[in-house]
């Protein structure tokens, strides 16, 4: 089955529907027939490649051919004007005949021709690995993009023209992935994108990639976006920079950092950083807290005139997020419980935090009335950038306190996040989700840790957990020739156990 009589075919666009309405009949094609309206809409959106002036050829037959199965699948008519563009003729006729419906034999010289083109069109490996890598790195970065607009609370998501170029780029180009497999888009709709990016890429049920899920994909475990806090991960922020065309500002942790460092220059050099220590501080380990209680710790360390810098941070508890009238806290972290889809499962509610519900049984560590206390709830961004990693940072700290180490967190605003002995020893803990992005940040630099005599990267036990052999890919992907050398890459329950064996005492 093939279209060797068609090659040279010309006409108008009456023409074309007529021809279209034969193929469609004689290929068996489970798609409807357009109107000649359709058509000259199709030309109008350059779905047609006819060049002004001219007649409508063989090339329009094939994409019209193609625009109806791509329609069929959910394409949008604009992903649809991307991928058309980018096929050649052979490419096109494989498409249209992959979706050729009671076809079961043909003769023997056609079989030949078809089995030339597929081998023509079937796309390397190599060459979607790299269209998938870009398409992830293109959606990163308009998650951050979409991610800066809704955040003044007044901007929604909409697909419109509005949509940022990156996002817009990688539904395309994902679209196409989808079309390569032979499925069908489910990157055509942004909110159900953004919806799906709340889980890891290799999850057949949501995303339905093969090759996401293939073995040299680097991007493959990723969430870009927290499943709890709808706010995009620190994987995401990372991913978004690995192209270099994408500035830091874009980058919620840096811009948090900004916003907190500017605050507490005001202060004066000699406050500045045990005031950066203490908002820390107070955001990992009190993320709900009373508004009294609030008001006085900023008092007791004398933060008072940051007050309106910290309130930024905060939220009112809402009244949806109230369990029985009452605000739940976590037992372990501190932060917030959420009602649970399954409340016969979880009638307290559950931690929203990863680092927290990942290693720990829901459990209500204190029920807080907020008709007796105006009560605050740090801002899902400040959970996921700040509370989420404190859980391993605190906790190594507090062991080195407990052991009586001369010990310190956040050291000169942020040069590590635990030193001990002062220069000593500096530890870093890292959960990046992705060994290989994580690899990729510290290669760029190490940061504050090129100041310590020991420069320890602690990694979140849990990942781990999900994925042994963590540590020896991370290990493997750093560069042996620069300050990466010098990293020691453990666990943090490595590095407890190090502190309280005392080898770090010293």
């Amino acid at each position: 089955m093939n279209f060797d009589d068609l090659r040279d075919w010309k006409g108008t666009a009456e023409n074309l529907l007529h021809e279209l309405q034969c193929q469609i009949n004689r290929l068996n094609l489970s798609v409807e027939s357009p109107t000649v309206r359709t058509i000259r809409a199709w030309r109008s959106k350059n779905l047609l490649s006819q060049p002004k002036g001219q007649k409508f050829g063989f090339r329009q037959i094939l994409e019209g051919l193609a625009t109806l199965l791509l329609l069929k699948k959910g394409w949008t008519l604009v992903s649809i004007s991307q991928v058309l563009s980018s096929w050649n003729n052979k490419e096109l006729e494989q498409q249209i005949l992959v979706g050729v419906v009671g076809v079961d034999r043909v003769d023997e010289t056609e079989s030949i021709h078809s089995q030339e083109s597929f081998t023509l069109f079937e796309p390397r490996k190599q060459n979607n690995l790299a269209l998938a890598e870009d398409a992830i790195i293109l959606l990163a970065q308009g998650i951050l993009r979409q991610y800066d607009c809704v955040l003044t609370g007044t901007k929604i998501v909409r697909q419109d023209d509005k949509l940022p170029s990156e996002l817009h780029s990688a539904m395309c180009k994902l679209g196409r992935l989808y079309l390569e497999e032979g499925k069908c888009d489910l990157a055509a709709c942004v909110h159900d994108l953004l919806s799906r990016s709340r889980y890891s890429l290799n999850c057949e049920e949501s995303w339905n990639l093969d090759i996401l899920r293939d073995s040299e994909f680097p991007f493959a475990n990723v969430q870009l976006i927290d499943a709890d806090l709808r706010v995009p991960t620190p994987d995401c922020a990372e991913i978004a920079e690995i192209s270099g065309g994408y500035g830091e500002d874009h980058v919620i942790e840096n811009r948090l950092h900004t916003i907190i460092r500017t605050a507490t220059e005001r202060l004066g050099k000699r406050k500045q950083h045990q005031a950066y220590t203490a908002l820390r501080q107070l955001l990992g380990r009190r993320s709900l807290i009373q508004e009294k209680e609030l008001v006085n710790y900023l008092e007791e360390k004398n933060l008072t005139p940051l007050q309106e810098t910290v309130l930024e941070f905060y939220d009112p508890v809402p009244e949806i997020w109230l369990i029985n009238d009452f605000a739940n806290r976590c037992a372990h972290c501190g932060t917030l419980m959420r009602p649970h889809p399954k409340r016969a499962s979880y009638p307290d509610g559950c931690c929203p935090i990863h680092q927290c519900n990942s290693k720990y049984a829901p459990k209500v560590g204190e029920r807080l009335d907020p008709k007796q206390e105006r009560l605050l709830v740090a801002k899902p961004q400040i959970l996921a950038y700040w509370t989420a990693p404190a859980i391993d940072e605190l906790t190594i700290f507090d062991r080195a306190q407990s052991v009586g180490l001369d010990t310190e967190l956040y050291p000169e605003s942020d040069r590590c996040d635990v030193s001990i002995n002062d220069l000593a020893v500096g530890i870093d803990a890292k959960s990046y989700r992705s060994p290989v992005l994580l690899a990729s940040k510290l290669n760029r630099s190490i940061g504050g840790l090129i100041f310590y005599r020991q420069r320890i990267v602690a990694i979140t036990d849990e990942l781990i957990d999900d994925c042994p052999g963590y540590l020896s890919t991370l290990r493997s992907l750093l560069d042996k020739k620069s300050d990466t050398a010098s990293l020691q890459i453990m666990s943090v329950s490595s590095v407890i156990k190090n502190i309280q064996e005392g080898k770090y005492a010293s």
